[in-house]
């Protein structure tokens, strides 16, 4: 065991966590958003100590980014506007019978247009590590967050956070349910709801289990900042009606005060003795504000047969580990990052106008008339993300970069 902390166990830009157990290997996956390569997946022995080894989204013939922008929906006031995110939202990540499916969803926002378009889409590959990802096939719902659940009779479930109409703050937004042909996209039965939430404000991330019995939903809700939280309900038919646990929310930060803020959207799984765990999002606060962004955190938790999950309070260290599938796992070991996975564009970006030398220490970029605030065009920009609290991060302009019979902008972004 090393002296770090435990927690976060994937630090920095590291949203919506989903995890799975393939062949011997703990992979998780996350959200990108506006960012290519999209959804990266991690890989770990342990799930503590995890490797980013590649991206799910990996070639520019897979989808589009040029409309997934981010753009302002309304203002609060001229100091705090409301932004709305686009890109790759919440994916889940599950294994049946050899193949390995991702399901996620691409929020694109139109120019004009006041409401967002949601394409909701399952991809497939039968070897995780190597990168040949299927094109998407898409299927009809309009909401987010689209969970796969494959159930004991071989059929299976999308489950997912549906917009009846308009945007979130005049929005019906419930957990739906319907069986997918994932071959096809086809819908095989009619939609239809099964869970308002706990609270009912935002419930989304929905991922549902089978357990003695009984149908478990997880869901965040309370939208993802002071509120958010988990919750869980069940039901002995998948079609529902749901219980809500009694004891709801499931996890919830009690200290407002604390360095650990926002947690919610997680998923559970087993170890192998059978322990069950929840990764989940969070924020650390520092001086009032969150550098890192959403990170992805552990948490231990106890499930007896027949019963309802409980999950510990998100720590640094927590008490209970998983079970290393390998007897020299090196638990607590910082995260290791591929370098070339680890790069990130904005959008659709053009590849072509970055050469990279020297073990990737030297850049060569083409620039764009687009100036770096753009949201519409593609900008020449680059990037990583930031994987610790603490750091220096440095760039050196060659002179000849500077000389130029145009006006350029170049430099270090933050």
């Amino acid at each position: 065991m090393t002296g770090r902390d435990i927690n976060p166990i994937i630090p920095g830009f590291a949203p919506d966590p989903s995890i799975t157990f393939i062949n011997g290997k703990f992979f998780l996956v996350t959200s990108s958003f506006h960012l290519f390569p999209g959804l990266p997946l991690y890989v770990s022995d342990d799930a503590i100590s995890w490797k980013h080894f590649g991206n799910a989204i990996n070639k520019k013939s897979q989808l589009s980014l040029l409309k997934s922008r981010t753009r302002i929906i309304r203002e609060a006031n001229e100091q705090d506007p409301l932004l709305a995110t686009g890109g790759l939202y919440a994916p889940t990540i599950r294994h049946r019978s050899g193949v390995t499916y991702i399901t996620c969803t691409n929020a694109i926002h139109e120019e004009g247009e006041s409401h967002p378009k949601f394409e909701n889409f399952v991809i497939s590959t039968t070897n995780v590590f190597g990168g040949n990802w299927s094109d998407p096939v898409y299927f009809d719902f309009h909401g987010i967050d689209p969970d796969i659940f494959f159930d004991d009779d071989g059929r299976t479930y999308i489950a997912g956070s549906s917009y009846v109409r308009g945007l979130p703050w005049i929005t019906k937004i419930a957990i739906d349910c319907f069986e997918i042909d994932l071959q096809s996209g086809t819908k095989l039965t009619d939609q239809k709801e099964i869970w308002e939430g706990y609270s009912k404000v935002v419930p989304e991330g929905p991922h549902l289990y089978k357990r003695g019995g009984w149908y478990y939903l997880l869901a965040a809700e309370g939208g993802t900042t002071e509120g958010h939280r988990i919750t869980i309900s069940r039901s002995r038919s998948i079609w529902g009606p749901y219980e809500s646990y009694e004891k709801n929310p499931l996890l919830d930060v009690c200290d407002p005060t604390g360095y650990i803020q926002h947690t919610g959207h997680g998923d559970l799984f087993q170890d192998l003795d059978g322990q069950w765990h929840l990764v989940c999002l969070g924020v650390r606060k520092k001086q009032g504000c969150y550098p890192m962004g959403r990170e992805t955190f552990i948490a231990p938790v106890v499930w007896h047969e027949g019963g309802w999950p409980l999950v510990d309070p998100i720590v640094l260290n927590p008490g209970v580990l998983p079970k290393p599938t390998l007897c020299n796992s090196s638990v607590g070991t910082p995260l290791v990052c591929d370098a070339e996975a680890g790069r990130v564009y904005i959008r659709d970006s053009d590849l072509s106008r970055f050469q990279f030398s020297d073990a990737g220490q030297t850049i060569v970029i083409d620039p764009l008339p687009a100036s770096f605030a753009e949201y519409t065009q593609p900008i020449a920009f680059v990037g990583a993300r930031q994987r610790s609290m603490v750091g220096k991060a440095t760039v050196l302009l060659s002179d000849q970069s500077l000389r130029s019979p145009v006006d350029l902008e170049s430099g270090l972004a933050y």
